[in-house]
């Protein structure tokens, strides 16, 4: 009789250490996965990542590199989804050098919505600084504004230099850029130059209409009006 309750007890506390390990190895989270991908770095080279977010809502989202493989998801351009994913802990052993540590799958796709910040990603030229329409006779004097949300940077020029710089910050309805590196170069007139170069760097929030967009400095005041060109 003592050896079977000590057998038995035995076999509860192996149950017990099973659950405990499966508990600690298995978990669902859920993710929103951005509608466009970053460019990386795989290591070997460059790659295109998922940008990815864990949180209840899209306010205030700081979206984050994911260099892992979900299984059985498939991503699509253009739009926002939230998921559910099964994150598995793999023994140290089965793991390959440099491999993730982690198995995702994906269990189901709870939500999918169309990203409006994928019209972005494009070349918009000046119409508009401060409000006050430009008038070059000159179109290469026309400053222009290139959106590369892959690469989380913008491109153009002020109508002057050239201009290049990264994203700093992008949501549904705002947008803030980091600091803008530049050629030097002087022009006979530096008005629009200058002009657009105060108002990028104050911009704060933006507004897509068809073909057009808007930029905003944080009271709300109009910095540049665009069109799109590409």
């Amino acid at each position: 009789m003592k050896i079977i309750k000590s057998l038995s007890i035995l076999f509860i506390a192996v149950l017990i250490t099973v659950s405990c390990n499966s508990e600690n190895t298995v978990k669902t989270v859920t993710y929103w996965v951005n509608s466009f991908k970053t460019e990386c770095d795989a290591g070997a080279g460059k790659a295109q990542c998922l940008l990815v977010f864990n949180g209840e809502g899209l306010n205030n989202v700081n979206w984050n590199l994911s260099y892992a493989v979900i299984e059985g998801f498939k991503f699509e351009p253009g739009y926002i989804q939230k998921i559910e994913v099964k994150e598995t802990q793999l023994d140290p052993k089965d793991v390959q050098a440099d491999a993730s540590s982690i198995k995702y799958e994906l269990v189901k796709v709870l939500e999918k919505m169309q990203d409006k910040k994928i019209l972005l990603n494009d070349v918009w030229a000046a119409t508009h600084i401060n409000a006050e329409e430009i008038n070059t006779d000159d179109a290469n004097r026309t400053p222009t504004l290139e959106i590369n949300l892959s690469k989380m940077q913008v491109f153009g020029s002020d109508g002057c230099n050239n201009y290049c710089g990264s994203i700093k910050s992008l949501d549904s309805n705002k947008i803030v850029f980091g600091p803008l590196a530049s050629t030097r170069k002087m022009c006979l007139d530096m008005t629009f130059p200058d002009q657009f170069n105060q108002a990028i760097t104050q911009t704060a929030s933006y507004k897509q209409e068809q073909l057009a967009l808007y930029l905003y400095n944080e009271a709300g005041q109009e910095l540049l009006r665009l069109k799109k060109v590409d």
